[in-house]
């Protein structure tokens, strides 16, 4: 595994030029409950928030609701490739891309294996010891890698940082796993949301462009006492010929600026 970005309909979000992304949508109060992050989420009307958007305030919300946590981000995984889509600090930033470069870590493993990770001291971790190594070396000596399923072919995972050591008691565990399992749903139905979105803007074009190649066949029907097949088949020739879009072709001649065979009046 290695660092790439993931190719799907997410962006960086604003900057504060420190590296830390910010969020349009700032807490009305800090967070200590679940549920209360839930609620706060549900907030995100799909309509004016992008996906970048709400996995930025996942990981803000993240980093309130658990205490101890230094930064939070969200890796997505697709296609063996790695990026990070959100986080709350350099500190996440950095040893997420540490853990990419190598190719393995806690938030890689949770985020595939789907069961959660933790770092209880890094000085002593055994089983990614190039990476614990890292980790202390930037100041962090504990860790929380938490599953956040996305959509199929696509896994999630989410990070919380810690400077101390045996940060992370039972009670932040169980709340990371609460938290990040609502939080998944939010963004399911955010993807189904663009996707709908999605959808009936291509059928709405391909409605449109069937309507004015209609058109431009009556035109031509007309024009060179045809059927509709040889409407069409003059249509494909002139797109052919000028290495047009068959709806341009259409288009101009609806608008009267061109003849069948592409050229201009």
């Amino acid at each position: 595994m290695h660092s790439s970005v993931v190719e799907m309909p997410l962006a960086f979000g604003p900057s504060d030029g420190a590296g830390t992304m910010t969020s349009a949508h700032p807490p009305a109060r800090p967070v200590s409950d679940p549920r209360d992050a839930v609620a706060e989420l549900a907030r995100l009307a799909f309509d004016t928030t992008t996906m970048d958007a709400m996995l930025q305030r996942i990981a803000e919300l993240a980093k309130e609701l658990i205490r101890g946590v230094a930064d939070a981000s969200v890796t997505l995984i697709a296609n063996d490739k790695a990026h990070t889509a959100a986080y709350t600090g350099r500190l996440a930033l950095d040893l997420d891309e540490t853990q990419y470069g190598r190719g393995y870590g806690p938030c890689l493993e949770a985020a595939v294996g789907e069961e959660l990770r933790e770092i209880t001291d890094a000085r002593r971790e055994t089983r990614w010891p190039g990476y614990a190594q890292a980790a202390v070396e930037h100041g962090s000596l504990s860790s929380l890698s938490v599953p956040l399923p996305v959509r199929e072919g696509i896994h999630g995972g989410l990070n919380l940082y810690a400077v101390e050591a045996h940060r992370f008691d039972d009670g932040a565990r169980q709340s990371s796993r609460t938290f990040a399992s609502y939080a998944a749903v939010a963004v399911h139905n955010m993807h189904l949301y663009a996707s709908t979105c999605d959808q009936a803007h291509h059928l709405d074009m391909a409605m449109k462009t069937r309507a004015v190649i209609e058109q431009a066949k009556g035109i031509l029907m007309s024009q060179r006492r045809c059927d509709a097949e040889e409407a069409f088949a003059h249509l494909a020739a002139a797109s052919q010929r000028s290495n047009r879009r068959l709806r341009d072709i259409a288009q101009a001649i609806v608008d009267g600026v061109t003849d069948f065979g592409g050229q201009r009046n």
